[in-house]
């Protein structure tokens, strides 16, 4: 399930907003809470929706992967009893290699969310930042809070908060422009410029049991896996963006 509302944390950096006014001059207070600007603001729906698109084809990779990698560890726990020595060994490998294959590519997954997540945000983030100095500047406010985060206010008067304000004037300006859906999921993107953290709870599918380190262990490995099988039921969850 999509959710935007941490990147309001990101309108934090707004530095400049919180201006120490000069002694004796009055003090001029608003807040906002980001979080409910950002999902009202023009352009989320469309970003929340295409970005929903692209993270189901990278979830349809990830199972894919993970279904393969179940044929090879099933055939094997069925097989295992016939398998000894050199031959056990070699099918282990082979299990092992392929999960090394898919975690590389499960990792350029993660890393294509997490740029087009950065990607789609970002238009509509620089453009809240400009609304909100625009609009403190308009007002005369000294600085504009953001309580979406926590901040240590137990109390305030609700005529302070500017977030509707900030919400129509965005809503007359133009919706900034979304970017076009990613081209090929599979392909590592360099890492994004804008602050936004990485999707959380993404894991790769799948695990496998090493194969043994020396051959002259591999008896002993080999009688293990016998006793326990290779598991890989344990689905790990999709790609997810939150």
């Amino acid at each position: 399930m999509l959710s935007f509302a941490r990147v309001g944390g990101v309108l934090l950096l707004l530095a400049p907003l919180a201006i120490i006014p000069a002694q004796g001059a009055a003090v001029k207070i608003a807040y906002v809470n980001t979080g409910d600007i950002v999902s009202r603001a023009p352009g989320t729906a469309g970003a929340q929706s295409t970005l929903q698109r692209d993270v189901t084809a990278m979830d349809a990779q990830v199972k894919r992967m993970s279904d393969s990698l179940d044929v090879l560890t099933d055939a094997f726990n069925k097989q295992q009893a016939t398998l000894v020595g050199a031959t056990r060994d070699a099918r282990l490998k082979a299990i092992t290699d392929r999960q090394a294959e898919y975690q590389e590519r499960f990792e350029a997954l993660r890393q294509q969310a997490q740029d087009r997540e950065a990607e789609l945000m970002q238009p509509i983030l620089d453009q809240i930042k400009l609304v909100l100095e625009e609009v403190r500047q308009e007002g005369g406010y000294t600085m504009i809070f953001d309580v979406s985060q926590g901040t240590a206010i137990v109390a305030a008067d609700k005529n302070l908060n500017i977030s509707d304000r900030v919400i129509a004037k965005l809503r007359t300006m133009p919706a900034p422009t979304i970017a076009a859906p990613a081209g090929a999921p599979a392909k590592a993107s360099s890492p994004p410029s804008a602050p936004m953290s990485a999707p959380a709870g993404v894991r790769a599918p799948g695990s496998v049991t090493p194969p043994p380190a020396k051959r002259q262990d591999s008896t002993a490995k080999a009688d293990s896996i016998a006793r326990k099988k290779v598991d890989t039921t344990a689905t790990k969850p999709p790609l997810a963006i939150r």
